[in-house]
């Protein structure tokens, strides 16, 4: 019974929802260096802080893999929204493909959701080589997202709202790779 409750709390921690709550807790014992992982609970609190970086790592890949399932989870949120539309509901924050681009996503993503949390995490484990070559793919991705959004912004003779990365933009992008 206590390996299930464990179990659960540990998936209960990837919510969204509780980012702050788990990011707070976190920079509070980083600042305050009193994480003991001696101490049952505080190894269980950085497996629930683990498996949140673990859940929401994909910015941290490769950018053509971190791409193709930015670009998936989209398509999914797309879906929904035009689900919602087709019911006559309220469309959901993200799900509407007509003003919600897969590069803004991703930047907004990875800006309030992603790097705060993969920078206390390298913290947390002394920046090893690991956590900085996340944080390197992390930054290159984004810039490589705001790139792809500026271009789509300045780019007034295309109607694709869709965030889909045309083949020409994916040629410029590579061209120009970010440091």
């Amino acid at each position: 019974q206590d390996i299930e409750q464990q179990l659960g709390s540990l998936i209960l921690a990837t919510d969204i929802n509780r980012q702050n709550e788990f990011l707070i807790r976190l920079k509070s014992h980083l600042d305050n260096q009193d994480l003991r992982l001696e101490d049952a609970r505080d190894r269980h609190f950085m497996l629930q802080i683990a498996l949140k970086c673990a859940d929401i790592c994909n910015p941290c890949r490769l950018w053509e893999l971190s791409k193709q399932w930015s670009e998936r989870v989209c398509e999914e949120f797309y879906r929904q929204g035009d689900l919602e539309q087709k019911f006559e509901l309220e469309i959901s924050p993200l799900c509407n493909q007509q003003k919600d681009t897969i590069p803004s996503i991703q930047i907004g993503f990875m800006t309030y959701i992603v790097e705060p949390l993969f920078e206390r995490w390298a913290q947390f484990t002394g920046d090893t080589p690991l956590s900085e070559n996340m944080l390197n793919h992390l930054r290159r991705n984004k810039a490589k997202w705001r790139s792809l959004l500026h271009k789509q912004h300045s780019s007034s003779r295309s109607n694709d709202h869709s965030g889909q990365v045309t083949g020409s933009q994916e040629q410029t992008l590579n061209e120009e790779e970010t440091p």
